[in-house]
């Protein structure tokens, strides 16, 4: 009996002795995000035509625009008439307010301008684009077109120092919706 006694309290002993507690941790995040974003338009890289050096030495100095879109993809019923907006950020060039500055031997002598997509009025980095009034989403599909130049800025242009070399800047973009 006393063995018996001995072998259950071993045996209390050892399943309390071989447990041990941990938490699991559930965590998400919902959004209300009418479409998404076609993965073609998420990494694009935009590249210029060649340019001739006295292009960039003269009036206007600048190169020929360069189009890009945006696709957003399965808009859902529901979201038909909400407003999206598309922002884009990036390192700013002072010397052409609203635009990006380049890096390589060109930074402060270039700057690359993003076109709204009306295909004419320069949008500013921090603006959303349409003159800040976004799109409306009026189907499953929406295609926002947008295109760039290459500007010199105008000290560079005035004093004809854009020199022959790669060129490159980055922009990012951010989508909301109303």
């Amino acid at each position: 009996m006393i063995r018996l006694l001995v072998c259950l309290m071993m045996l209390c002993l050892l399943g309390l002795c071989g447990r041990a507690g941990a938490d699991v941790v559930f965590t998400g995040n919902l959004l209300d995000r009418p479409c998404q974003l076609d993965p073609a338009s998420a990494g694009q890289d935009v590249t210029f035509s060649e340019s001739a050096l006295p292009q960039f030495h003269n009036a206007p100095g600048r190169s020929n625009n360069k189009n890009f879109a945006i696709k957003l993809l399965n808009c859902r019923a529901e979201s038909l008439g909400k407003i999206v907006k598309v922002v884009f950020s990036g390192e700013a060039e002072q010397r052409v307010p609203g635009a990006l500055k380049v890096s390589g031997v060109n930074s402060g002598k270039l700057a690359v301008q993003i076109i709204d997509t009306d295909g004419k009025t320069p949008l500013a980095l921090g603006d959303a684009h349409h003159a800040g009034n976004g799109e409306v989403i009026a189907s499953e599909i929406v295609t926002l077109n947008f295109s760039a130049y290459v500007q010199a800025t105008p000290e560079a242009l005035a004093d004809k120092s854009v020199q022959p070399g790669d060129y490159s800047a980055i922009a990012t973009f951010e989508i909301n919706y109303q």
